[in-house]
């Protein structure tokens, strides 16, 4: 049958013989084939991971996810088709870091949204480290195999899209040239082609919780806590993201010049994302009995998207009503997230995509299952609003309006913070916790940002080293207040603080401190 086949393939083209139903299930069959064999290959690299030791397995829900945007109108169902199938990256903001003895320095993101620190080998051929730098443990002298406390020494990792696998190392891992610790990590030997081969950086810091990591000693969040560079302020870390050349990521704490409001704290509820729970959405300040008390949001640096429940989302623009023209965008009211009595409004140019072509919501539809879904993702549109403030210690994320233009950002304050109903937030007592007096030691990294298909606002960034640390001309940064005896129950702070209340505003702190900031860029072109 096979020398058949060949004999009609010289004689006349395939196309001409077959008939469009048996065309299409030769390439099903093709389509299958090749999926097999890239299964099986993963299945072999497995088995030799798994030599000698255990090989754990996680799925990163969040990172490289896939979502739809069921609530295009009917008028666009080729475009909605598109749009179910279209990956959503994370967002290309990076820094740069360092590994080893002497340093191999990287280009990673910072993402909340995941828990281990990833970077491809030296052994590593696959497309999908081909662009990047690789960890080489040899050319290390402090590089050391490891293992986790179940006898794991590599690991198996998949994402919405795509999949890596490497084995376990610990090593001196520098941020900066000032915030230096040991650091266990993966270093990946195989990284499927999609997305990893047109991503700009080359590895993955994750932000999350212990329960996102490979196991003790593998989170990174706990590591900056305990570090001697970062004495009581280690808990502590911040973004603040422009469109321009000045965004940056905080360690130690937040930079107050960065924020043109007071603090509105909120309490994780889920300690894996960077998860708060949300009362309510509102319009205007008006809240609209969407969440019944369960809705929650995982703050995510590491995405472009805001995105949410599918049925929630379907209902959110259908009550926005936004006109496919936009002739109304001027009458859209603002969109808010009300935790307990405050209220993180978004405006129209937010929440919606707006171009020559046309107005639409912006808002994704991502279902994320039970126990840590329902749940609404805090992207890029939220974060550029946002300076974000994550503190390990209570825990809680902190919420305050970028100062991106001075005076401008003081007077929309008054406006994206505000209370149900319409009150100023800055109009309620204000709780503030007190500021440590011993000095502190932030760590301000600038990061650099474009697309995930490689482009850059800055050519340069790809071969540029790694910023040194500014330690005598940082701005201050208002630093986590230092540990005490109250604290050794880590929710005795966030109890105290809130009161019985579901979040409280604490006024931007300014504390002498040195920085070490790293900016980031962010690409305009679609």
């Amino acid at each position: 049958g096979a020398q058949a086949s060949v004999s009609r393939r010289r004689d006349a083209p395939l196309s001409g013989r077959l008939p469009a139903a048996m065309k299409s299930v030769a390439r099903l069959a093709l389509l299958s084939a090749l999926a097999w064999a890239q299964a099986r290959a993963w299945q072999v690299r497995g088995r030799r991971l798994r030599q000698g030791t255990r090989v754990a397995k996680r799925h990163e829900a969040l990172l490289f996810a896939r979502t739809s945007n069921r609530h295009r109108s009917s008028e666009r169902a080729g475009a909605r088709l598109v749009e179910e199938m279209k990956v959503v990256h994370k967002t290309a903001y990076w820094g740069q870091m360092s590994l080893g003895s002497p340093p191999q320095p990287f280009k990673v993101i910072f993402d909340t949204g995941s828990g281990n620190l990833i970077v491809p080998a030296s052994s590593c051929t696959d497309a999908g480290c081909s662009p990047h730098r690789k960890y080489n443990a040899k050319a290390s002298t402090t590089s050391a195999s490891v293992q986790n406390e179940k006898g794991e020494g590599s690991s198996e990792i998949t994402f919405g899209t795509g999949q890596v696998s490497g084995d376990f190392y610990r090593d001196n891992l520098c941020i900066g040239q000032s915030l230096c610790f040991d650091a266990n990590f993966i270093a990946a030997e195989r990284m499927s082609a999609e997305p990893f081969s047109e991503i700009p950086f080359d590895g993955i810091m994750g932000l999350g919780f212990k329960d996102l990591s490979m196991g003790n000693g593998f989170n990174i969040v706990d590591d900056l806590a305990s570090s001697p560079e970062l004495p009581s302020g280690g808990h502590q870390f911040s973004f603040f993201v422009s469109d321009g050349q000045d965004s940056e990521v905080t360690f130690g704490g937040y930079r107050a010049d960065r924020l043109a409001s007071d603090i509105v704290w909120a309490p994780v509820k889920v300690e894996s994302w960077w998860q708060v729970a949300i009362d309510d959405i509102t319009f205007n300040n008006v809240p609209k009995s969407l969440c019944n008390g369960q809705c929650q949001v995982a703050v995510d640096t590491g995405t472009s998207m805001l995105a949410g429940p599918s049925d929630l989302v379907d209902k959110l623009s259908n009550m926005v009503n936004a006109k496919d023209d936009c002739s109304n965008f001027d009458q859209l009211p603002t969109l808010g997230f009300q935790i307990g009595d405050t209220i993180l409004n978004l405006r129209p140019d937010d929440y919606m995509d707006k171009s020559a072509s046309g107005c639409s919501f912006s808002i994704m539809a991502l279902d994320v299952p039970p126990p840590k879904g329902p749940v609404f993702i805090f992207g890029d549109p939220f974060l550029r609003r946002f300076v974000t403030i994550y503190d390990r210690s209570k825990p809680a994320v902190g919420f305050a309006v970028a100062r991106h233009s001075g005076a401008e950002d003081k007077v929309a304050a008054s406006t994206l913070i505000a209370r149900v109903h319409g009150d100023k937030a800055g109009s309620a007592p204000v709780s503030s916790s007190r500021a440590g007096s011993s000095p502190q030691t932030g760590v301000s990294l600038h990061l650099d940002g474009g697309l995930m298909t490689g482009d850059s606002d800055n050519s340069d960034s790809s071969s540029a080293p790694a910023p040194a640390a500014d330690t005598a001309n940082a701005a201050p940064v208002d630093a986590a207040p230092s540990r005490s005896d109250s604290e050794q129950d880590p929710m005795a702070e966030m109890r105290a603080l809130l009161g019985g209340r579901a979040s409280f505003l604490q006024k931007p702190r300014r504390q002498a401190a040195n920085l070490v900031s790293v900016r980031l860029f962010r690409d305009q072109r679609r």
